[in-house]
This record gives C-alpha cells, sequence and structure tokens, in this order.
C-alpha cells in the first residue's frame, strides 16, 4: 500500500501501475467543494431569511454534517446501535440533541443535503476528472464509486457514469469511511486483489484511511 502523488497517466489506454480498477471518492472529489457550499450557502441564507422562525433547521443541519464526518469514534453510534442505517441512527441523535423528532430532522437533511445540491451540480463539476474516467472507461478500466452519501442521483447531475456504487444505505449495509468495508467488498465482488486497485479521493482521514486499512494505493486529490 502506498500513497501516490498524482493520477497514473495512461499508456495506451492503460493506466501506469497495472491497476484493474479504479475507485473514486465523490463528494469533494468529483466536483468542486467550495464552489457548491457558497452556491449552498446563498440558498439557506435567502431561504432562512425569509423563514426565522425555521432557523433552527441550520443547528439541524450542522450537527448531522459533524457527527457524520466522527460517526466511527462518534457515542451516538452505540447509542442508537439498533437503528437500521447509519443515516437513520444520525437523525435519531440529532433530534435528541436538539429536542425535536427524527423525522423533522430527516425531512431537512434529505432537502438540504440530498436533494437541493443537485441543481447545482453541474456547475461544479471537474472536468479534468470527469474526462480521466471516461478515458478510463473507454479502455476498459473499472470505475467505481466509494462513497458515504447516496451516489447515483449526484452521478447523474455530474454528467459520470461509473461501473458500480457503493454507499451506506443499501441493502449490502456498507460502514461509513474510514471503515474499510466499501473497498474490501469492492474487490471481492470484482475478484481483485488490494494491488490491482487504485482509491481516490479527497480527505487523508477519510478516503486514506480507509485505504490503507484495505492495503490499498490510494490518491489524495
Amino acid at each position: 500500500m502506498a500513497r501516490l502523488e498524482r493520477l497514473p497517466q495512461l499508456n495506451e489506454g492503460k493506466p501506469e501501475g497495472g491497476y484493474r480498477a479504479f475507485v473514486f471518492d465523490l463528494d469533494g472529489t468529483l466536483y468542486n467543494q467550495t464552489k457548491l457550499r457558497l452556491i449552498m450557502a446563498c440558498r439557506l441564507g435567502l431561504y432562512y431569511l425569509i423563514r426565522p422562525h425555521r432557523i433552527k433547521e441550520l443547528l439541524w443541519i450542522k450537527t448531522f454534517r459533524k457527527v457524520r464526518d466522527n460517526w466511527e469514534d462518534h457515542a451516538a453510534k452505540e447509542e442508537n446501535a439498533g437503528a437500521v442505517s447509519p443515516d437513520d441512527a444520525q437523525y435519531a441523535y440529532v433530534a435528541k440533541h436538539h429536542h425535536t423528532n427524527p423525522e423533522a430532522v430527516e425531512k431537512t437533511i434529505r432537502r438540504w443535503i440530498y436533494e437541493n445540491p443537485l441543481s447545482a451540480l453541474s456547475k461544479c463539476t471537474d472536468t479534468r476528472l470527469s474526462e480521466y474516467i471516461a478515458s478510463l472507461r473507454e479502455n476498459g478500466v473499472p470505475v467505481l464509486i466509494f462513497s458515504d452519501y447516496p451516489i447515483e442521483d449526484k452521478l447523474q447531475a455530474l454528467g459520470i457514469t461509473a461501473d458500480g456504487m457503493y454507499a451506506p444505505g443499501d441493502e449490502r449495509a456498507i460502514e461509513l469511511k474510514p471503515s474499510p468495508m466499501g473497498l474490501q467488498l469492492i474487490m471481492k465482488e470484482h475478484g481483485l486483489t488490494p494491488s490491482q486497485v487504485l482509491m481516490v479521493g479527497d480527505r487523508e482521514v477519510k478516503d486514506g484511511e480507509a485505504a490503507r486499512r484495505a492495503d490499498v494505493d490510494y490518491v489524495i486529490l
């Protein structure tokens, strides 16, 4: 396992290093996250400026993001161990923390984390990376997405096609990063060894750590 300094070049359609599959993180990797956050900050500001009675929902969003980013070590993981998915456990934690109900939290999170940003993603696409992904697939190198958030709608918004998607919340019950479970499942389902896989992400503590635990080479963009 090694951290590469850059994406492998393609020589006659084949990537350096002999990798047989590329696994990409999504958020912050396949698009410009800073630009998206600026767009969403404007949308949130305008929405709650004329709805001050609902401004507490901004605190729900902030707490949800914080808890999800630190879920592996968070006490809420044990408190809500019986929940059917990480999402449900996190909605329950946020609701308890802010003295509200999980259904209201879920509605707010789905609106502002999962749904509303989709219309802005096309403005934030990393075009060079999307072209790199297209070149990989054109030359028979599978491209797989391993994310902590729902994938399919975001890929459609970005105009990117992948050969497989792996995220928490589906029937495979994949754990959040930095758990290596998603990478291990990818290798098992595609008949790959760690040396044949490259993980590409934007966060050392999430994507890099997941790759290290799975003994997979990785690049942090």
